[in-house]
């Protein structure tokens, strides 16, 4: 199996610094002789450089060519499990791009994974689960959390990428252990992944496997974008065992839906942590990644340092204004710092900046002028279970006298874009909404009326286009 990314080791980072240097190169002259980007460079020598931002995966092709341009091989770089496509890798490859994301410009939370480090450290098993609301940067956690712990076994459950069904979580997580624990043959059965059973039986045989200083840590993000509809009525969410061998500890997030919380039945130690009980110490991570923006991080530092001189205003009446706004929300400043850094809100004063992710969301819909085009494409991507590209955008969105041509979907991609992911497929560029926040409140009753839509509709419009493609039309048929 092919893999299109991989990452530097530790020791391979020093082998590639130590190669440039002795090949008399800068970083620059290799980015010239490779035709390999400068950024990418840097993100093979420095790892994990949270301050830049800087995510640490990067093309094969790219470590071919400068391995290449340093008489080194690739596996000097890149650990050879990874290289080769270990099979552990080949699991978890599919949560990198979302990893590396969720970590970018990564920020403080250290009371969270304090607080986890004691939960392992005083249970001999258990679960512990942080719960908050919508951007408040559960997701985040869990990813920095993985990368941090690259010994756990992981998964994330995304609704929008159709990744958040109980067979798909057993089939991943079983392949892992095994592959992880060196149990043999990785090919499972249809009933390993129709309920827990096998799930659980795993559990046990790791268990009794590990020395009394080993744990078992298994990690799973977004507990509230399962689909419940894939799995048997009544039991756990994703079949998590009700009880635990010794030394087995999961760590979840999750809302706090009552849909969700039902669905848990746990007789075992546990916690459950709230996001919400540390006000002022996530005000402070806040603070502290506002001060990152304006100082540190070098996509944002200079347009800010202009917009704020041009507003005059002071970076201390800025970061309090700031976290004010957010409401302890991180998916608001992901939105608000990069369009206020790009000049969006140039002639508005900083007192009038939307408060809270949700007046964001319904600010930018009112800058954006709506109309039935961008309607329709905008709660498209909303229902649409996977990445779809611009092409299926215009055909879903052309209905009867409505003509949508690709270009004026990416007209609508281009307003919408912080709003939404490109993800290369095949070739092409597909989009997706990034976060279900937005997606909730594009849902929600208030907008729907406002929009004037159905979802209903919008699910309709897309079966009468497959239809079509299927069957064509009757109408010229008859």
């Amino acid at each position: 199996m092919s893999f299109d990314k991989v990452k530097s080791s530790p020791q391979g980072k020093e082998t590639l610094k130590n190669a440039i240097k002795q090949a008399g190169l800068t970083q620059e002259q290799l980015h010239i002789q490779t035709s390999i980007s400068l950024d990418t460079i840097k993100r093979l020598i420095w790892t994990k450089d949270l301050k830049k931002g800087i995510p640490a995966s990067v093309d094969r092709f790219a470590v071919e060519n400068i391995a290449k341009a340093l008489n080194l091989k690739p596996t000097d770089i890149v650990d050879p499990k990874e290289w080769k496509g270990d099979k552990l890798f080949q699991y978890r490859q599919k949560f990198n791009a979302l990893i590396q994301d969720k970590q970018r410009h990564f920020i403080g939370r250290k009371f969270v994974f304090d607080a986890i480090e004691n939960f392992i450290n005083t249970h001999d098993k258990g679960y512990f689960t942080i719960v908050a609301k919508p951007g408040e940067g559960k997701s985040s956690i869990i990813a920095n959390y993985v990368d941090t712990h690259p010994n756990c076994i992981y998964y994330f459950n995304v609704r929008s990428d159709s990744q958040n069904r109980a067979d798909q979580f057993l089939e991943n997580v079983c392949k892992q252990l095994i592959n992880c624990y060196k149990l043999g043959d990785d090919q499972l059965s249809l009933d390993a992944t129709r309920d827990g059973n096998y799930f659980k039986d795993l559990l046990e045989i790791i268990s009794n496997k590990l020395a009394d200083n080993e744990k078992l840590i298994i990690v799973v993000d977004a507990l509230d974008e399962v689909d419940l509809n894939s799995q048997l009525e009544g039991s756990n969410v994703l079949y998590l065992p009700r009880y635990l061998p010794d030394k087995v500890y999961f760590i979840l997030s999750r809302r706090d839906e009552d849909e969700i919380k039902h669905r848990l039945l746990i007789e075992a130690p546990e916690k459950i942590f709230y996001l919400q009980d540390y006000p002022e110490k996530c005000k402070e991570d806040i603070r502290t990644y506002i001060q990152a923006c304006i100082e540190t991080f070098d996509d944002y530092k200079d347009k800010l340092r202009i917009w704020l001189e041009r507003q005059a205003i002071t970076k201390e009446k800025f970061i309090n204004e700031l976290v004010e706004k957010s409401e302890n929300n991180f998916m608001y400043l992901r939105y608000v710092i990069p369009q206020i850094a790009d000049g969006y809100y140039q002639d508005l004063q900083l007192e009038y900046i939307p408060q809270g992710l949700q007046n964001y969301y319904r600010d930018h819909w009112g800058r954006m002028k709506m109309d039935r085009i961008k309607i329709n494409i905008v709660y498209l991507l909303t229902v649409v279970s996977r990445p779809i590209s611009r092409q299926l955008l215009s055909e879903f969105a052309t209905v009867g006298e409505l003509q949508v041509t690709e270009y004026r979907v990416q007209e609508v991609l281009n307003e919408w874009s912080q709003f939404i992911d490109k993800i290369p497929v095949d070739g092409e560029t597909r989009y997706k909404v990034y976060h279900q926040s937005f997606a909730d409140f594009l849902k929600s009753d208030e907008m729907v009326k406002a929009a004037g839509v159905e979802i209903t509709n919008i699910h309709g419009i897309i079966a009468d286009r497959l239809w079509q493609e299927l069957y064509g039309d009757d109408e010229e048929d008859e």
